[in-house]
């Protein structure tokens, strides 16, 4: 009891510690996740100016394209109608040239039914806007004779920036409609460097003043996706967009929790965002924060506080750990090894500890108990598979692929070509009615003990007893041929005892055939048995019939003599070629009086 306590109080202890430890880590991971949150307030303050400062770039990029559009697409339009050219007929060459010599980078002109009929980008040739706020926008853009500006969007094709601008020549049935990369149109202007500033270092100056940052990046939101601003081709998932445009902010936590990647969207206001177009430029901002530092507080005091478990606490781990050992692992391990040994099929196994008053005792009582029950069990269940199988040959279960009698259903079946072979006693109705009911068992069943040995050493098994008679079943012919021959052999010795005992000697028949036949089970949910049914079977039934009408003790078809690896291994006499009642196709019919090795002697006569 005193061990059990100093068990206890060692589990007290280091539970204690651990607790005391925990809270420590806590409280250290409170304080700093703290001030790490002002931080992470300054850093999200510090990249809205960045934001937008990047959104004014983009603003003053679309005014100043949008100023040049305002005065090319007429240009464009008044070049066309002076060449006296139908837009539909410009060749590519034509096209590209238009679009080098104004400075745009894809030129498109769209019918009223909004495809586009002619363009210098071969891919959007035959293009048909759905209906919605584009093609409402393009109504109004239709004969205007203005330019209008559909604002900053990016390109369905290569998911670049771009600025759209729309021109209606007025008593023209057509829009031109002109798109240019900011990035190059940034290229060629005079602020060049700022727009490589932007583009390329702007962002990452942040992620390198603070090392909370690990990413940023600016989505824009279009028809054809979210995509990254800063990273061309990289797509926001459509999942994440519909919670930060539905919440207006939205938080991932990475998979080991150190990483945080934070959304949150920015919505640009009328002609500096969308200009004439539908609605208003939408961005979604990205940053990807590091919240390891407070974990790794934690984690520092927590293996401070480990050390300090670990150097005063072994000893008393040490003495514990031995009574542990003692009064509960030591017998459970030999509770296991008898176990395993029980399991293995060792039901006299002897169980340790059963003496013991404490849960180890009862836990050894009970698996005793549960080793004698196992073995009355197993010894119930082996006599009940022997008695089964008296009724039941496992042979039949092997024919039709069941392991066991408990896998057998209602209607299982198989298809095989075997030889059936029928035994009955002559006049046995004559022969019982001198004998009394328990004479009439005993004498069935000795001549029967003479009979099934035989028939299973010759490779065979009994099918079924009909009475006196024997139905049995072999896969080979020459099994069955043998079978019956040596059925007849144990049958002179059968009635040699008979004769000594002053009792009638008995005479059978045997006929044999061979064929295709099923094998399976038949009757009802709560009494089945397993049966034969084929032709085959009612052709051996009827042979054995016809020994006594021919007055000779075997008789085999046609189909068996076929089966046989060496018919001139035996004294086959033909007999007749019969047509069976019931079946219309003649049949020969051979007796087998001997196996040629013993020809020479007379057969006894059965008959």
């Amino acid at each position: 009891m005193k061990r059990k306590a100093g068990l206890f109080l060692l589990a007290v202890m280091v539970a204690v510690s651990l607790g005391a430890t925990i809270v420590a880590s806590l409280a250290m991971y409170r304080l700093v996740a703290e001030a790490q949150a002002e931080d992470l307030r300054k850093i999200e303050a510090n990249l809205s100016e960045r934001f937008a400062v990047f959104e004014l770039l983009l603003q003053s990029e679309n005014r100043r394209n949008h100023r040049h559009m305002e005065t090319v697409l007429p240009q464009i339009a008044a070049e066309v109608e002076h060449a006296g050219r139908d837009p539909r007929a410009l060749s590519a060459a034509e096209m590209d040239a238009l679009a080098a010599k104004y400075g745009i980078g894809h030129l498109y002109f769209i019918d009223r039914d909004y495809k586009v009929f002619q363009t210098n980008l071969p891919s959007d040739l035959g293009l048909v806007f759905p209906k919605g706020q584009l093609t409402d926008f393009l109504d109004r853009v239709m004969g205007s004779g203005r330019v209008w500006s559909a604002g900053i969007d990016l390109s369905t094709a290569t998911h670049t920036l771009k600025t759209y601008s729309y021109f209606g020549p007025a008593d023209r049935d057509y829009i031109i409609e002109a798109s240019t990369d900011v990035r190059e149109t940034l290229q060629r202007s005079d602020f060049a460097w700022l727009g490589r500033y932007f583009f390329d270092e702007f962002f990452a100056d942040a992620m390198d003043s603070n090392p909370y940052v690990r990413d940023v990046d600016v989505y824009l939101v279009s028809s054809s996706g979210t995509w990254s601003l800063i990273h061309v081709g990289q797509q926001l998932s459509p999942a994440i967009v519909e919670k930060v445009l539905a919440d207006g902010r939205y938080r991932v936590l990475g998979a080991e929790d150190r990483l945080t990647t934070r959304y949150s969207v920015f919505k640009a206001a009328g002609a500096d965002g969308k200009g004439d177009g539908p609605g208003a430029m939408v961005m979604i901002r990205k940053v990807v924060i590091d919240l390891g530092l407070a974990r790794e507080a934690v984690i520092r005091v927590f293996v401070s506080s480990m050390i300090v478990l670990a150097v005063t606490l072994p000893l008393i781990y040490w003495l514990a750990a031995r009574l542990l050992q003692r009064q509960v692992l030591d017998p459970l391990f030999t509770l296991r090894g008898e176990a395993g040994a029980i399991a293995d099929g060792n039901l006299e196994q002897p169980i340790a500890n059963t003496a013991r008053a404490d849960e180890i005792g009862q836990l050894a009582r009970s698996f005793a108990s549960m080793r004698d029950a196992v073995r009355q069990t197993i010894g119930d269940l082996k006599e009940t598979n022997l008695s089964i199988e008296r009724f039941v040959p496992h042979a039949f279960l092997d024919r039709i692929d069941r392991p066991d009698i408990r896998s057998v259903a209602l209607g299982d079946n198989k298809r095989q070509d075997m030889t059936v072979l029928f035994a009955d006693i002559r006049n046995f109705t004559t022969l019982s009615e001198r004998m009394s009911p328990d004479e009439n068992f005993a004498f069935i069943n000795a001549y029967l003990a003479e009979m099934g040995p035989v028939i299973r050493e010759q490779g065979g098994f009994i099918d079924k007893y009909i009475g006196d008679a024997i139905m049995a079943l072999f896969e080979k012919a020459d099994d069955g041929v043998r079978a019956g021959l040596a059925m007849r052999a144990a049958l002179e010795r059968f009635n040699a005892a008979r004769t000594a005992r002053g009792e009638v000697p008995v005479v059978i028949g045997i006929g044999l055939n061979s064929g295709s036949l099923m094998m399976g089970t038949i009757g009802e949910q709560h009494r089945m048995d397993g049966t034969v049914i084929s032709d085959a079977v009612n052709l051996a039934a009827r042979l054995e019939s016809l020994t006594k009408d021919y007055r000779v003790p075997m008789l085999i078809s046609q189909f068996t003599v076929d089966r046989l690896d060496d018919p001139e291994a035996y004294a086959l006499r033909p007999v007749d070629t019969v047509i069976v009642r019931g079946k219309t196709q003649p049949v020969a019919v051979f007796e087998v009086q001997a196996l040629r090795s013993t020809a020479g002697q007379a057969p006894a006569d059965l008959a």
